[in-house]
């Protein structure tokens, strides 16, 4: 198998992503490329494109500034938007998207990454594949709409419904404190 590269976006990949039938999640014509691509222009975000050989088989980006107001007020960066077109599903895809995001909010001397996830079962890919990763809850229960959801109250469960996770980025990340029982997370091959 050809190996998966991750690059930044160029201008030249708006109307090709836009035109790919990536599946369900594969979404936004170009209007909404050209405004990531401007962002990524101003430094805003930084979209990346994940390919096999010359085609763009998944994409991503780093926010710098988070929609999500916790993240936004510490300085978090956030892996937004992250999506691997169906046919290149549980092959990496997305495992080298999060690692290059990863790499960008280290290089930008960030020791903290978030990212969200919606909480109906067309994420329980990246829901088990984000834990696997070392991302952890951020403790401050669910949102809608990037407002948190009151105990108590009802929420439509659809994909702006979000529990928001952290990482740390430091060399040596102090383990979650599980109450002194160890969590431990069976294996399974995503392969995302």
């Amino acid at each position: 198998m050809r190996p998966i590269a991750v690059r930044d976006l160029d201008e030249q990949d708006i109307a090709v992503i836009a035109a790919i039938d990536g599946g369900a999640a594969w979404h936004g014509g170009e209007s909404k490329w050209r405004a990531y691509w401007h962002e990524h222009r101003q430094g805003l975000r930084v979209s990346m494109v994940a390919l096999l050989g010359e085609k763009i088989i998944g994409y991503g980006s780093l926010c710098w500034h988070s929609q999500y107001p916790p993240f936004r007020e510490a300085g978090t960066p956030e892996i937004a938007d992250l999506v691997v077109a169906e046919g290149a599903r549980r092959q990496g895809v997305a495992s080298r998207l999060i690692g290059a995001c990863e790499a960008q909010a280290r290089a930008a001397g960030r020791d903290l990454i978030g990212i969200g996830f919606g909480l109906y079962a067309d994420y329980g890919a990246a829901q088990r594949l984000y834990v696997r990763l070392g991302y952890i809850p951020d403790g401050r229960g669910l949102t809608y709409k990037n407002v948190p959801v009151a105990p108590g109250a009802s929420a439509r469960v659809d994909d702006d419904l979000v529990l928001w996770l952290s990482k740390s980025l430091s060399a040596h990340p102090k383990p979650p404190n599980f109450g002194g029982r160890r969590l431990v997370i069976p294996e399974t091959n995503t392969g995302s």
